[in-house]
């Protein structure tokens, strides 16, 4: 199962996008009304950011801007991305070692969907779980 590619785990729901030049406080309205936690910052079809809650609560409400703040200027620039046909493991890798939530999946350079911690099958995190403790462990004794 750890071999099934990402595509297989994407919600197939809406993918929510904005520019950036829209608002964090849209974003953060569409976020609420579709239930997810974050958005694809693209322009014209080209992904070029990506805006989380998490991006909200630090870049936004913590440091008490605006709002109407443009997400260009609040979105995490330039994202990592994954493959749709890489295997679920790699994206389980990629999202414990950098801590994503979100993780962008592309193909041919096109957006298809967004993984999301909440897509990650509980089957393949326990078949991982030791591998993942056992760098966190190697991360810890390097620093």
């Amino acid at each position: 199962m750890p071999n099934r590619p990402v595509r297989d785990f994407l919600a197939r729901d809406l993918l929510l996008k904005a520019s950036p030049e829209e608002s964090a406080r849209d974003a953060a309205i569409g976020m609420a009304a579709h239930h997810c936690g974050a958005v694809l910052v693209c322009r014209d079809d080209t992904l070029i950011g990506i805006f989380t809650e998490r991006d909200l609560v630090a870049r936004l409400v913590a440091v008490g801007r605006d709002l109407d703040t443009p997400l260009i200027e609040v979105m995490t620039a330039n994202p990592d991305t994954i493959a749709a046909d890489a295997p679920i493991i790699d994206a389980i890798r990629q999202m414990s070692e950098f801590g994503y939530r979100h993780l962008p999946v592309v193909e041919n350079d096109r957006i298809l969907g967004i993984l999301s911690i909440r897509d990650l099958p509980v089957a393949e995190l326990a078949l991982a779980q030791p591998e993942l403790e056992a760098r966190e462990a190697l991360a810890e004794r390097m620093w």
